[in-house]
């Protein structure tokens, strides 16, 4: 097709993906839409069927660091930014997941794949549902502790025990047999959790972690990977809390994040049963914060403060 959106270029060592034109979201809609193929050397995969309105608006997400992502005619339109690289685990965890079944991540409407020099099959472009209304972890999250602990809540936080059984449920989707490995989520945390004004909880974003290598991202690895991230990741909600907020007891944070750690934990179990290993969590969950402590000081160093915290709450630090 003389528009198809997406153009792979050389620059050195690296095959980039990028928009081909000025009218790439409009044409990937249409794209994916109808029932054309691929050039050679992409392929695609199309979801659902959907109809394409004449006129939409587009707007560019700017939180999205890692990627070149737009909200277009209620769909979330990700195009991949960083050197095309195989394998990649996105293809396997969305394909595992529409088998099973799982309705809790956003409806995927396609997605087109590039095959790399050496014969993976990367992504280069992917549209998803847009979920009305939802926010990511790191607010809806953020604020519901900062409501219990300002407010001194007693019981226990109820999103918890349903991030557990969603976690569960994931994977369960994804479990290689009833007590794993998984083709895990592997960059697992609260942002990477949507929430409705309902309440309703969904998982997006299956690119593996991007600190580590592609061989290394579409590993399978035990449960307790995604869960450990995800325990860290709770840590960290309070963490941020405890930092904006220091009048806080910081008896009541430690509290909040036990907490809300068992509530979660309890919901996996008494979900996933056998996959989780809990013996592994420990160290999975050290090393989570020492990746983070790293991440920190490459990209981000106003995040510091939170692995630290971790650390000196497990007095390494």
């Amino acid at each position: 097709m003389n528009n198809f959106p997406v153009v792979v270029t050389r620059s050195g060592s690296e095959w980039r993906a990028a928009r081909n034109g000025s009218s790439a979201n409009a044409d990937l809609l249409a794209f994916l839409s109808g029932e054309e193929e691929a050039p050679a050397g992409f392929r695609v995969l199309r979801g659902d069927r959907f109809d394409v309105p004449t006129q939409f608006l587009e707007r560019r997400i700017e939180v999205d660091q890692t990627n070149d992502s737009w909200i277009v005619a209620g769909l979330v339109i990700k195009w991949i930014t960083e050197p095309l690289v195989g394998p990649h685990p996105a293809p396997e965890r969305i394909h595992r997941l529409q088998r099973a079944g799982f309705a809790k991540t956003p409806t995927v409407r396609g997605m087109v794949e590039w095959q790399t020099p050496d014969g993976h099959w990367v992504p280069v472009v992917s549209a998803v549902d847009l979920v009305p209304e939802a926010v990511d972890g790191w607010e809806w999250c953020v604020e519901l502790a900062r409501m219990d602990l300002r407010l001194g809540a007693n019981g226990p936080p109820p999103f918890a025990s349903a991030l557990g059984a969603l976690t569960a449920e994931m994977h369960l989707a994804l479990a290689d047999s009833p007590t794993g490995p998984v083709a895990d989520h592997g960059d697992f945390h609260v942002g990477q959790v949507l929430c409705t004004p309902d309440g309703d909880l969904f998982v997006i974003d299956f690119d593996g972690n991007p600190t580590l290598p592609p061989s290394e991202r579409a590993k399978h690895r035990p449960a307790a990977y995604d869960v450990a991230g995800m325990l860290v990741s709770l840590e960290n909600v309070g963490h941020v809390v405890e930092h904006y907020d220091p009048q806080l007891d910081p008896a009541a944070v430690i509290a909040w994040t036990e907490q809300v750690h068992e509530d979660f934990l309890a919901a996996y179990v008494a979900t996933a049963g056998g996959l989780l290993d809990t013996s592994l969590l420990p160290a999975l969950m050290l090393d989570q914060i020492h990746r983070e402590l790293t991440y920190a000081d490459t990209y981000l160093p106003a995040w510091r403060y939170v692995p630290e915290a971790a650390l000196r709450r497990r007095g390494l630090l």
